[in-house]
């Protein structure tokens, strides 16, 4: 017999006889790497996902030999301008919650808060029934959904849709509440933890062919944004190039400022405001509060069937750009200044804190020593002071130029998961069963935004391999969520660090304890230094893979730090400043 691979063929049916299915499966798995074309249709129909998400070997190694890759790039200064372009800005700031519409937004909040949907289809039973099967649940599910949010906001009209089962004449209604749902989430972040994933998963479902088919609409609309409402007429595009606007947006901050000063620059801000809403306004009148009414609804897509008019003449109005309208868009791109410094200001503090307290080219005292080494206290990358202070900037750097265009990327984000090209796979990650889905346009950002840090900071340190659709990082959503929450474990780090002087001011006894530490400044010097060495070192996994220099894997060295902050010798320092914990008050 022809010999394969060196062992006969008759040998090799012998030992595969005497494999078990486990062995069969992992080798099947290993055949399967040469093949990527048919990896995708033999793991659905066979069931392997979970085995051939398992890294492969040369790619354990390549991510190994990529930790102390280095790169030098020259430094763009056009990157720095401070310069605001509202224009683009406005296409993906979000439209600020009229008093109607936060009625639909606790509709949709308790619906998902209650909702099991993701229980019942995210399962092994769901993962390894039929197509037709699953369908049938799936469609079960969805209009159960749909029906309770119709019958708790209308009971006449929910009973009406139970006996016709016509979802598609409720599509207006049922458009604008999910994208209310959508909407307020990305204005805050910190709300809708839970309800937030399983509506865009509920979404995720309801926009397959074959879903949408039997359902006869599509639930999924734009996002309302602030260049939507102003494009309702050429004069509202205008206002976003008026200098006046950055006067009417800009965030007001005590600091430093007197009374009077404080006064003159909130009657500017208000006086812009008037002046610009007077002047792009398509309406001078200023249109009456409607309860339970949304006209002219993202260009009049989605105008709602519920919109209780009195006259004409409001129903006209509701597609004109009226004073109202202007004032909120203004407003909405002030919420998104707040968002912005609310997000960036923790990166920018402590990177203002790399700079204040360690010099890059002197380590100083072994306890201010940035360095660190595999294998010594957890951490597993080593590098010289120098390396590892540049690997900190850059790291940080990149965290908030990601935060400053979070808008954009949550929109592309939404795009990824939304997208029917790119059907998801229920898989076992390790992490539990895990909807994988490529997500193309949030790794190109990705990339574009490395690009522009690595521009910034003149180079690269380290991996910058960005984990976005494998076991790591699943799909969009995890993506979003895990970027923001950076500034839940860098806010408490830096309110902790102010706090010091208040504190050690208190009392005698605490200042007697502060001084312990060498005083207030040889303390922060001293969180800042654990900080700075061990939330980078390459911690939080056993493998270069699944942790260490890479795009995803300094977030996982950070969380690893939070998780054993009890066990550091400040940390009643922390608790003694308020400090509570790192994850807010809801969980995801």
């Amino acid at each position: 017999m022809t010999d394969v691979c060196g062992t006969s063929v008759n040998d090799l049916a012998g030992a595969l006889d005497a494999c078990d299915e486990a062995q069969l499966k992992k080798l099947l798995s290993t055949v399967l790497r040469k093949h990527p074309e048919a990896k995708q249709k033999v793991a659905q129909d066979q069931n392997l996902t979970a085995e051939l998400a398992v890294v492969s070997e040369e790619e354990r190694q390549k991510a190994a030999q990529d930790q102390y890759k280095e790169v030098k790039t020259s430094t763009n200064d056009e990157d720095l301008s401070d310069d605001i372009d509202f224009y683009e800005r406005a296409k993906f700031v979000p439209m600020r919650l009229t008093y109607d519409e936060r009625k639909y937004l606790r509709l949709i909040d308790s619906t998902m808060h209650v909702s099991h949907y993701t229980d019942h289809m995210d399962n092994v039973a769901a993962m390894r029934s039929n197509p037709a099967r699953k369908l049938a649940l799936q469609m079960k599910q969805l209009c159960a959904i749909l029906t309770g949010m119709q019958v708790a906001h209308s009971y006449e009209e929910g009973q009406k849709l139970m006996q016709s089962r016509e979802f598609a004449g409720q599509s207006t209604f049922f458009q604008t509440v999910l994208e209310i749902g959508r909407r307020y989430k990305i204005l805050n972040p910190e709300r809708m933890r839970d309800s937030y994933g399983k509506l865009m998963y509920f979404l995720q479902d309801s926009r397959k062919p074959e879903v949408r088919e039997l359902m006869e609409f599509d639930s999924v609309v734009r996002v309302r944004t602030v260049y939507d409402v102003l494009s309702r007429s050429a004069r509202g595009l205008e206002m976003l190039e008026d200098p006046q606007l950055r006067i009417a947006t800009m965030e007001i901050m005590p600091e430093g400022k007197s009374r009077m000063q404080i006064q003159r620059e909130i009657k500017a801000k208000e006086a812009a405001i008037k002046h610009l809403s007077k002047t792009y306004c398509s309406v001078a009148r200023r249109r009456k509060n409607h309860y339970g009414g949304f006209h002219g609804y993202s260009l009049g897509l989605l105008r709602s069937s519920y919109a209780d008019s009195d006259s004409e003449e409001d129903q006209k109005n509701g597609e004109e750009l009226t004073e109202d309208l202007v004032e909120q868009c203004i407003y909405s791109l002030g919420d998104h200044s707040t968002y912005l410094r609310f997000n960036r200001e923790p990166c920018d503090r402590l990177i203002g804190f790399l700079k204040e307290y360690f010099d890059p080219l002197d380590p100083g005292p072994p306890e201010y020593s940035l360095a660190i080494e595999e294998g010594v206290d957890g951490a597993r990358l080593s590098h010289p002071h120098q390396r590892q202070y540049t690997f900190v900037l850059q790291s940080m750097s990149l965290w908030r130029e990601v935060l400053d265009n979070m808008f954009q990327l949550w929109d592309l984000a939404e795009q990824d998961l939304l997208d029917e090209e790119h059907a998801y796979t229920l898989t076992d990650t390790g992490q539990g069963l895990q909807r994988v889905q490529k997500s193309p346009r949030s790794v190109a950002a990705m990339q574009k935004i490395l690009t522009k840090v690595q521009r910034k900071v003149g180079g690269w340190i380290g991996s910058s391999t960005v984990h976005l659709g494998d076991h790591n990082v699943p799909n969009a959503l995890m993506f979003i969520d895990k970027y923001i929450q950076v500034p839940r474990f860098l806010g408490p780090l830096v309110l902790t660090l102010d706090k010091l002087v208040q504190l050690s001011q208190s009392s005698d006894g605490m200042k007697g304890y502060i001084d312990s530490f060498g005083g207030v400044k040889a303390l922060q010097r001293l969180i800042l230094a654990d900080f700075f060495r061990h939330a980078f070192d390459g911690s939080g996994a056993d493998n270069f893979f699944d942790a260490g220099s890479c795009i995803d894997g300094r977030l996982t060295s950070a969380w690893n730090w939070c998780s054993s902050i009890e066990r550091k010798r400040y940390f009643p320092i922390f608790l003694l400043t308020g400090f509570t914990g790192f994850d807010g008050k809801e969980g995801f």
